[in-house]
C-alpha cells in the first residue's frame, strides 16, 4: 500500500484572499481585513480583524473554527482548481502565522 501525504501552506496573505473570495457566515467580504491570527490548537483557529470604510472604519473582530476553516480551504481549493482527493484525510495544523491544511490519501 502507498500513502500520499501533500502539505498545502496557507501564508497569512493567502489566508486573507480566503476570506475575500470564499463566502464566510457572519463575514461580510467586503470589509478590509486588518489582521489575521493564527491561534495554535488543538484545533487551530483565526482571528480575524477588519474594519468597513464605508461605515468610517468600524472594527470587527471574528473567530473561526478548524471545522469552518476545512470547509473554506477546501472550497478555496476548488476555486483555484488545485485538486483535492474526495476520500483523502484532511487535517489542518498551525505553523508559525500561517495554517498547514495536510491531506493523505491510499493510492492503489
Amino acid at each position: 500500500m502507498i500513502t500520499e501525504i501533500r502539505h498545502i501552506i496557507f501564508s497569512n496573505d493567502e489566508l486573507k484572499l480566503v476570506f475575500q473570495s470564499v463566502p464566510l457566515e457572519g463575514f461580510d467580504a467586503t470589509r478590509r481585513i486588518t489582521r489575521i491570527q493564527v491561534v495554535e490548537g488543538p484545533p487551530p483557529s483565526i482571528r480575524i480583524q477588519s474594519e468597513m470604510a464605508s461605515t468610517g472604519g468600524a472594527r470587527a473582530e471574528l473567530e473561526v473554527e478548524s471545522y469552518q476553516l476545512a470547509r473554506l480551504m477546501v472550497a478555496y481549493c476548488r476555486d483555484k482548481k488545485i485538486p483535492l482527493p474526495k476520500d483523502a484525510l484532511k487535517t489542518i495544523h498551525a505553523q508559525g502565522d500561517a495554517l498547514c491544511f495536510s491531506i493523505m490519501s491510499t493510492l492503489g
